[in-house]
């Protein structure tokens, strides 16, 4: 985890993660160990302090913002969702949208309006 962050922060100027509810996540009991061995918390605060030595900028996005659901082409959103639904076609552009993806992209991109 230390040298990921290190590496994340040394070739990036700005650093967009989703700020999670991480205390929320863990009461979900199926997805509780997984989420707890990734350790998205502690990846998160090494990311703020390294990013801070570094003078590199650590930008939180809220986690309200329904990354997964907009389309990052033409900014469409679908309504439902499944969490098991891992890909989805967009109905505005006809993209076939990886969610994972799609969610980064539109972090990315959200990111520097929130600083």
């Amino acid at each position: 985890m230390h040298k990921a962050t290190r590496t994340l922060v040394n070739e990036n100027q700005v650093l967009c993660v989703e700020s999670l509810n991480i205390t929320g996540l863990l009461k979900n009991r199926p997805l509780a160990k997984a989420i707890s061995d990734a350790g998205w918390g502690e990846f998160v605060r090494q990311l703020g302090y390294k990013a801070e030595w570094a003078g590199r900028q650590l930008v939180k996005v809220s986690r309200w913002l329904p990354s997964s659901k907009i389309c990052h082409g033409c900014e469409h959103k679908v309504e439902r969702l499944a969490l098991s639904q891992r890909c989805w076609h967009c109905a505005s552009c006809g993209q076939v949208i990886d969610r994972d993806i799609n969610a980064a992209r539109n972090i990315r991109t959200a990111g520097p309006g929130v600083a």
